[in-house]
């Protein structure tokens, strides 16, 4: 089960920076996952949030401003004082940066962004080790048909995007086979993820967890056959559960 760092290594670092990749991948991390949005003047901006009110020490609303107003915003200092200075990177300075590793691209918009991303991918190589998902089944649906070679994921959040009920688990397979996608991401439920493991992996599908930083939780997962799993503590998890 490969460890994947959520924003990066985010129990220590300012979530979705530079600093918290870079420490994720100093923590062994296999790959880290990021939240994807778009700037007023189409710029893939790595954010989570619809503002910049959490984490930044201005309001900005991502989509209705350019990434120069976005630069200038500090998304260090909310989290600790040696984070100050922190900024907002884009897409593409992560993939300069780490473009050899995994990274698992959340994209937090619509369909708008596929685009900017196609565009984006004609002018940096994009690795098959890029996996991209949303919560947003277009979205996904969308992108597979772009992203041929790369791993394409729908998230699932039991009773929030899918219902939750019985037989849900059939109807998640054949949603992402419909698609061609090539599996799922699910909320860290274990009574689901016991229920759901036969389906899922009789299908094939690469199963993805997120959030868990729970060791117990951690392995429980590894023993269903999760092959990714999402933590905000890297290192810790790593030395629970191999």
């Amino acid at each position: 089960m490969k460890i994947i760092a959520h924003r990066g290594a985010s129990f220590y670092s300012p979530e979705n920076t530079i600093s918290a990749f870079n420490l994720a991948f100093q923590m062994d991390a296999d790959g880290i996952e990021m939240d994807v949005r778009l700037s007023k003047d189409g710029e893939i901006i790595v954010i989570h949030d619809k503002t910049t009110d959490r984490t930044g020490d201005k309001s900005l609303d991502v989509s209705k401003v350019s990434y120069d107003s976005l630069k200038t915003v500090d998304v260090g200092s909310y989290f600790a004082p040696e984070f100050k200075g922190e900024r907002i990177p884009r897409l593409k300075d992560v993939i300069k940066l780490f473009g050899d590793k995994e990274l698992y691209i959340e994209i937090k918009t619509d369909v708008e962004i596929i685009s900017h991303l196609i565009a984006l991918s004609k002018s940096l190589s994009f690795s098959k080790d890029f996996l991209f998902f949303s919560f947003d089944f277009e979205v996904v649906k969308r992108l597979k048909e772009f992203f041929l070679r790369n791993r394409v994921l729908f998230i699932v959040d039991y009773g929030y995007n899918v219902p939750n009920r019985d037989g849900i688990y059939e109807d998640i397979v054949s949603m992402v086979k419909s698609a061609s996608l090539d599996g799922v991401s699910t909320c860290p439920s274990l009574k689901h993820g016991r229920e759901a493991t036969t389906f899922f992996k009789s299908a094939g599908l690469f199963w993805n967890v997120w959030t868990v930083d729970n060791p117990y939780l951690a392995k429980e997962f590894k023993s269903l056959g999760v092959d990714s799993l999402s933590t905000n503590r890297p290192d810790w998890i790593i030395s629970q559960v191999r």
